[in-house]
């Protein structure tokens, strides 16, 4: 199983799309106010470079609490097991998966669920667990959380069992490691056009290409690959 990453909030995904097709390079402002600056844009970020891959997250997710409120430790464990195995067994037909992770994601099966740590609710006499609920990015946010909504919304309820969205939708990517090669080659595109506009007598020096990929939101649905590279034009 290839490895799932969280985009910005926290999260992100692949599935081999040519760069060609991607909108690859520059981030693309369309109009903007003279009396504001590149940090007021959304999903800003101060020194993410201009070259990289932009392209669709895989998928969104939720963050969704499992909790009870019964009087005795056993039968609010009990509640919320209900409820998460009747979350699995509805989750493939909804078009939804379970997963867990603070950072590299894994899904939660019939096999592992009852594995899963059960905290503070927040009250006395509550416990809870939190997982989260992953859709394929096919279309918009809005589409991908009511899809989650719906879903949650499903399950059924067990005693004195509640199921709570916690947080907004994030991002996934799977295995970014993969874009290596495409991104170095789009900045090798650009530092070469760069280098040309001087003229034959210069060249590019370029550092930090053997860097690790690093990632960012740039929209509700899309994520933006690069390597933190810089590099200079001088004399040959």
């Amino acid at each position: 199983m290839k490895p799932v990453f969280f985009l910005a909030a926290v999260i992100l995904g692949a599935a081999g799309v040519p760069a060609s097709a991607q909108d690859a390079n520059t981030l693309g402002l369309g109009e903007v106010a003279v009396t504001s600056n590149r940090n007021n844009a959304r999903y800003a970020e101060q020194n993410r470079p201009v070259v990289g891959l932009r392209r669709q997250a895989d998928s969104a997710l939720i963050q969704v609490s499992f909790a009870s409120d019964s009087r005795d430790y056993a039968t609010r464990e009990r509640e919320i097991h209900a409820m998460l195995l009747a979350a699995l067994e509805r989750s493939a037909s909804s078009g939804v998966e379970l997963v867990t992770g603070n950072f590299e994601l894994t899904p939660v099966t019939k096999k592992t669920y009852m594995d899963l740590p059960l905290s503070y609710g927040g009250r006395v006499d509550t416990s809870q667990t939190t997982v989260m609920v992953k859709v394929k990015l096919s279309g918009s946010a809005s589409a991908a959380e009511q899809t989650i909504n719906a879903f949650i919304k499903d399950i059924p309820k067990t005693g004195r069992g509640s199921i709570d969205k916690k947080g907004d939708l994030t991002l996934t990517i799977v295995n970014p490691d993969q874009y290596c090669d495409t991104i170095v080659a789009l900045v090798a595109d650009n530092a070469r056009h760069y280098a040309a506009m001087f003229g034959a007598d210069y060249a590019v020096q370029v550092t930090g290409i053997d860097g690790q990929i690093d990632w960012s939101q740039v929209s509700s649905t899309e994520v933006f690959l690069y390597i933190p590279y810089r590099y200079t034009i001088v004399p040959k």
